[in-house]
């Protein structure tokens, strides 16, 4: 039996560089992005942190995971947060969602077209 996988993407672009890639699902669409991004804004601004430490604290984020030396791995959480990261910084206008060399790309399934945002 062949087994149908939805794959539907959507990566995240930094200066030129592709930093993650996750799949999109029914639960986890672009709206959940977003949402997710903005929940996180708004516990660090609860929390006392200013926009402009935020910005750094996931540029600096963003530029470690991509372009240092990791210890290990980035697991499947691993990358959710990079993506929150990624999404956290196109909600502070850091990066342009649509921008040339940075943003989002989101890729459907051939012939699928259920996760319409």
């Amino acid at each position: 039996m062949v087994k149908y996988i939805n794959s539907d993407s959507i990566s995240g672009y930094y200066k030129g560089q592709l930093i993650v890639t996750r799949k999109l699902t029914n639960e986890m669409d672009l709206e959940y992005w977003r949402s997710t991004a903005h929940n996180f804004l708004c516990e660090g601004l609860r929390k006392g942190h200013s926009i402009q430490f935020m910005k750094r604290f996931n540029i600096n984020f963003i530029k470690m995971v991509r372009y240092k030396d990791t210890i290990r791995q980035p697991n499947e959480e691993d990358w959710d947060t990079i993506m929150t990261a990624i999404m956290i910084l196109i909600k502070l206008k850091v990066i342009e969602e649509d921008g040339e060399r940075e943003g989002l790309l989101i890729m459907r399934a051939k012939g699928n077209h259920s996760h319409r945002n």
